[in-house]
């Protein structure tokens, strides 16, 4: 679980947005379990086939300011209610269920199934379709049985469903409109409405998509949706977990975010935040039309997660969720919002300021229904899933370029020019190699790609990415680059936070090498093995390299540099504990880094030949200016044993001995 600098800090409260469920009922205690469904029926016939009409409710939820109250002070919301029936294909008042035999109703016709719809304050809206419900129900006209889960033994064998869809309610106000919609329309033709109808939903009922948002300021809603973002990032690395399915989607229309969605389904989530069960879709988006007046609400935009089964051909999640599980749900998808906003570096305190650009509003914008303050939802805060997702990924990249050779070098570039995958064969064919190489440099790259019937490709594409993006800031010979390519990844893996990781970069950064700070702050005590750079070494990465790492990590948080811990404590590669000035360590890596790429260069370009070859290849990297100077290049042949005068090799008219020395 993460822990925030004040963990007494409040939490910014999610709305609701939209939802769609399916209600069962069956009034028990009744002589008729289908009681309110027939007073419906009656009040159409007294409506005359359907009405509308407006009355006043008691809010249950915290009202808008500026919502009118009546002589006691308490809050009222203005309701506009319309009352219909569904019709057949010729107008009459039907529907496709044909009543039970014990119905003293005509057998021909379908049974009606009243409608109500409901306009409350601001976008306030709920719809609710009531259908009859029995065992083995059948379609009037074509008598093929109609399923319900009234088949069940279970279950109650009569009763009735109400389809609600509805959005800018919270879940339990939906039952409170239907009921006072009821009252109001009963009482408009001088009837009583009872007031247990509607009340005790089945087990049956169900969730079948239930939305909550918040509204982003522009500028902090960017760390979700440029690249490198939130979405970007979760979209890279959940790809690569097992079993998992998603998808990134993004429309940059009229501004940029205007609308950008991420998929993942349920095993993803649990993936992403721990005890998660429910796949979702997280949209960050803008009305249809781009509103461009900075003090409106609607200008900025909406951040909102989507339980739903299926979405874009992208199926979600299995089932529906009961509708006893409202309150967890709704918990699980304010987690989703909240713990993405916090890893992507967004605060999550609903008293947070905005961008200085942005100062007319904090980072959330109030509006009609959401208002920006503190949840009640009780959310949990998880780890961020990415530094330990990359971790394991970072481990493979290093693992691949430490065992890599000149042809692998060749071999992983030609593969990212071919755009990550390509056969067996034609990326011999291009790198210029044999197969029985292709097959060696495999063997070598370990779980960093894979073959699937002759076809190569890397395991994910964020390690697409990621060797991309290292191989891209190599010099100009991918040979003379290994070492610094493995110095490379960790620095494409830890960027900036604002780019890619979310919370606190000492915590992502301490997190990584295990890291502790102690005794009140003057020791910091590494918990991986390294070397000390003072006595060299091959290793990719020394303690002098982690702690100035760490120092910058440190930094960004925001610490001040002279309060970083003043002795470092580590395991060096013999598992010897050490101590050391965090400046000495620091002072001693950064000298060390070439000859670190020296000796790698002994090893690449000079190991196993005789000193005619070495004089030859001398030649080869001074004319092809392979970037190289000089002085590296002496300083790898003496490194190999060899006693060579570099600058004399490099003379046109220097004569290479035909046989060694």
């Amino acid at each position: 679980m993460t822990v925030r600098p004040n963990p007494d800090a409040p939490i910014v409260g999610s709305a609701a947005h939209e939802l769609n469920a399916n209600l069962n009922f069956s009034e028990r205690g009744l002589s008729d379990s289908m009681a309110a469904y027939w007073a419906l029926c009656k009040l159409i016939r007294e409506h005359e086939g359907g009405t509308e009409i407006e009355t006043t409710i008691p809010w249950t939820v915290e009202p808008h300011p500026g919502t009118p109250v009546d002589a006691q002070q308490n809050p009222q919301e203005k309701l506009t209610i319309s009352l219909y029936y569904g019709t057949d294909n010729d107008g009459n008042p039907a529907g496709s269920i044909a009543p039970h035999p014990q119905f003293d109703l005509s057998q021909d016709r379908g049974m009606w199934e009243p409608r109500i719809k409901i306009r409350g304050s601001g976008e306030r809206k709920a719809s609710f379709h009531i259908r009859p419900r029995y065992a083995e129900m059948e379609h009037v006209d074509t008598g093929d049985r109609i399923a319900s889960p009234f088949d069940h033994d279970s279950q109650p064998d009569r009763g009735y469903n109400v389809r609600v869809q509805g959005s800018n309610l919270e879940p339990d106000e939906y039952l409170h409109y239907l009921r006072e919609a009821c009252k109001a329309l009963a009482a408009d033709v001088g009837e009583s409405w009872g007031d247990g109808r509607f009340s005790d939903p089945l087990a049956t009922s169900n969730i079948s998509q239930y939305e909550r948002y918040l509204r982003l300021s522009r500028k902090l809603s960017e760390k979700l949706t440029r690249q490198g973002g939130a979405f970007h990032q979760l979209a890279m690395l959940l790809s690569d977990q097992a079993g998992s399915k998603g998808a990134f989607f993004w429309d940059n229309k009229d501004v940029q975010g205007y609308m950008s969605r991420f998929l993942l389904d349920e095993n993803a989530a649990g993936d992403m935040i721990p005890g998660h069960q429910n796949g979702a879709q997280l949209k960050n988006y803008h009305p249809e039309e781009v509103q461009a007046d900075e003090e409106d609400p609607l200008h900025y935009p909406k951040f909102g997660a989507l339980f739903t089964r299926q979405m874009s051909n992208v199926k979600l999640n299995d089932g529906t969720v009961p509708w006893s599980q409202r309150q967890a749900l709704g918990r699980e998808l304010e987690e989703k919002l909240v713990n993405v906003l916090a890893w992507a570096g967004v605060p999550i305190d609903p008293n947070a300021l905005g961008a200085e650009s942005e100062s007319e509003f904090g980072a959330y914008v109030p509006d009609w229904h959401f208002r920006g303050t503190e949840t009640h939802l009780e959310p949990e805060l998880a780890d961020d899933p990415t530094p330990k997702i990359e971790r394991s990924q970072e481990s493979m990249i290093v693992r691949s370029l430490q065992r890599m050779t000149n042809s692998g070098a060749g071999l992983t570039d030609q593969l990212l020019a071919d755009g990550g995958h390509a056969r067996y064969d034609r990326l011999a064919e291009e790198a210029e190699v044999s197969e029985s190489t292709v097959y060696r440099w495999l063997a070598r790259m370990g779980d960093a790609v894979e073959s699937d019937n002759g076809v190569i490709t890397f395991t994910s594409a964020q390690l697409r990415e990621q060797f991309q993006e290292i191989i891209g800031r190599t010099v100009t010979s991918v040979q003379n680059a290994v070492d610094q390519a493995v110095r490379a990844a960790d620095t494409v893996l830890e960027k900036d936070a604002y780019q890619r990781t979310a919370g606190d970069p000492f915590e992502t950064w301490r997190g990584k090498w295990d890291a502790e700070v102690l005794e009140d702050g003057d020791v910091l005590n590494l918990g991986t093995c390294l070397p000390n750079p003072e006595r060299g070494g091959k290793a990719a990465a020394d303690a002098g390299d982690v702690v100035q790492d760490g120092l910058s990590a440190w930094k960004e948080s925001g610490r001040g540099p002279g309060k970083f811990p003043q002795i470092v404590r580590f395991q060096n590669e013999h598992g010897d504990v050490e101590k050391g000035d965090p400046n000495e360590l620091i002072q001693a890596a950064n000298t060390d880094t070439v000859s670190k790429a020296v000796q790698q260069l002994a090893e690449m370009r000079f190991s196993g030949l005789d000193v005619v070859d070495a004089i030859s290849e001398v030649k080869r990297m001074i004319d092809a200016g392979a970037g190289w100077s000089a002085e590296e290049i002496q300083a790898a042949v003496e490194e190999a044993g060899f006693d060579i005068d570099v600058e004399e090799a490099a003379r046109p008219d220097f004569h290479i001995p035909e046989t060694p020395e």
